[in-house]
């Protein structure tokens, strides 16, 4: 299990290679698709030296709930372009799915069964929090 672990993370951070140097999570905001071609809004978050990816909208989705987690299975750029449209889109990423728990809540019994997504949408590096706070 730790070697596609390590395979994706490496493919994914040589399709990141253009981050600026420190850059080690990205945001991602795009589209989760998984079980019978069912597709979801997401926001996630890629922590490049591990390969792990955290999903926020678990608990959003009733489908996604209980896989807050995966790991990247294979990762490339990727770019639609359709006559004079490009997508923003710059990333095609498989992911194996993670129950956080030991119970999953998820209403869907093929991504329980066969626990694997993918995601497109864009990835950019994550902001860092500011230091600075607002007086009232």
């Amino acid at each position: 299990m730790r070697l596609p672990l390590l395979r994706g993370a490496v493919l994914f951070a040589m399709m990141v290679l253009s981050l600026p140097a420190g850059a080690t999570t990205l945001t991602c905001r795009g589209e989760l698709a998984f079980a019978d071609a069912l597709a979801r809004a997401v926001t996630v978050s890629v922590e490049l030296e591990s390969g792990l990816v955290r999903i926020p909208a678990c608990t959003k989705y009733p489908e996604l709930a209980g896989f807050c987690q995966a790991h990247i299975l294979t990762a490339k750029a990727h770019r639609f372009v359709f006559d004079d449209v490009v997508s923003l889109q710059n990333s095609k990423i498989r992911l194996a799915l993670h129950p956080t728990s030991s119970v999953v809540t998820s209403t869907d019994a093929v991504l329980v069964a066969h626990p694997k997504a993918l995601f497109l949408g864009r990835c950019e590096p994550a902001r860092a929090p500011s230091r600075h706070r607002r007086r009232a």
